[in-house]
């Protein structure tokens, strides 16, 4: 029953939601939401319930039954709110539009009240008078904040239909390159050619062996990533999780030159999950195999954020390939760039509330992970 319920209030408010939606996991920001709405239809029934009690005149009879079924409603959303697939967010947000209607609708009542005692001697209005109405102006803005939040969540979803096709189209033409590579060298191998000659190929497929396999697991964080729940980000020291990724590059690339500009005195914390090490793995491998020497990683703390960089001399990353990983351009044959490193740490950018973006100063190219902090 509270299934089909749930299923009612969530076509009624948003229509029918996409089968990829799954319903959100109830917690403290939820409760309070729905413990707001679920209050409020409590409060006001109060009032509503006097002229029914007390055996007022058949309007008002009529006024209370309506009032004390919109303030059950109240209730009732309330704890409906709880189980619904809502983000906390969203939840939160209707929640909100909830406080807007009484706040609102109780002010100009209470101007209005003040206006007719002080000019011109008018009579207060009633409990049940205010309560009624509150009542009726809560639930309208409750539907208001319903249809707020099915926009708002009708622009999520598009954009994550937006980030699963370019994700679809990188890996497709990264994977149709490998596999012409590996056709390609599959053939010369099979004529039997020189001893040199086979010893290269084999090289390079390998390494396209090994591209295909990093392919597979960009997919997979960027996949993980995005279906990571709110009990996975913790208070985290970035500065702490950057000198871990350059301790890491240092093993993986002894031959690359690393330094970490990270002050001391620094104390600023971000709320992230183990996909933030992840990109900046991704960052520093990047630059020790594309870039030239040193790779330098830096920390910045602003007012607002904490700003994660890593910098290298070079030629830098493609314009192209900036531009399509910043949505600045449409991937095509000749802009998909080389693998998925970027895109995983613009996903974990994106995931964790913060944003990538891309520098050049002085032969040396800086790719940054800003982070809101807390």
């Amino acid at each position: 029953m509270r299934t089909q319920l749930l299923t009612l209030l969530d076509r009624v408010g948003f229509g029918s939601p996409p089968e990829s939606v799954a319903p959100a996991r109830p917690s403290a920001v939820r409760l309070l939401a729905s413990a707001i709405i679920s209050a409020t239809g409590l409060v006001l029934l109060v009032p509503n319930l006097f002229p029914l009690l007390s055996g007022g005149g058949p309007l008002s009879v009529v006024l209370g039954a309506v009032g004390g079924v919109v303030s059950l409603g109240l209730v009732a959303v309330g704890g409906l709110l709880y189980y619904s697939g809502f983000s906390d967010r969203n939840a939160l947000r209707i929640a909100i539009w909830n406080l807007l209607g009484i706040v609102v609708l109780g002010s100009v009542m209470l101007a209005h009240a003040y206006a007719q005692n002080r000019l011109s001697g008018g009579i207060a209005p009633s409990m049940f008078t205010v309560g009624n109405l509150l009542a009726i102006g809560a639930a309208a803005h409750v539907i208001i904040g319903v249809y707020d939040a099915r926009r708002v969540r009708a622009e999520q979803l598009a954009r994550e239909r937006r980030r699963t096709a370019v994700l679809n189209r990188v890996l497709r033409h990264n994977l149709r390159n490998e596999a012409q590579v590996l056709a390609g060298h599959a053939d010369i191998v099979a004529t039997v050619p020189s001893e040199e000659r086979l010893k290269k190929s084999a090289d390079v497929l390998k390494r396209s062996a090994e591209t295909v396999g990093s392919l597979a697991d960009g997919a997979k964080t960027i996949t993980r990533e995005r279906d990571r729940s709110p009990e996975e980000y913790r208070e985290t020291d970035p500065v702490a999780v950057l000198e871990g990724a350059v301790a890491h590059a240092r093993d993986r690339f002894p031959d690359a030159a690393f330094s970490v500009d990270a002050p001391d005195d620094i104390d600023a914390r971000v709320r992230a999950s183990d996909g933030l090490r992840t990109a900046l793995d991704e960052l520093l491998e990047n630059a020790a195999e594309h870039g030239d020497p040193p790779v330098e990683a830096s920390v910045r703390v602003l007012p607002d954020a904490v700003e994660l960089s890593v910098s290298d001399r070079g030629d830098g990353i493609p314009s192209h390939e900036r531009d399509v990983v910043v949505g600045e351009a449409d991937i095509t044959q000749l802009t998909h760039g080389s693998g998925l490193g970027l895109w995983v740490a613009k996903t974990v950018a994106d995931t964790h509330g913060g944003e990538i973006s891309f520098t050049e100063h002085d032969d040396a190219t800086t790719v940054t992970i800003s982070l809101p902090r807390i």
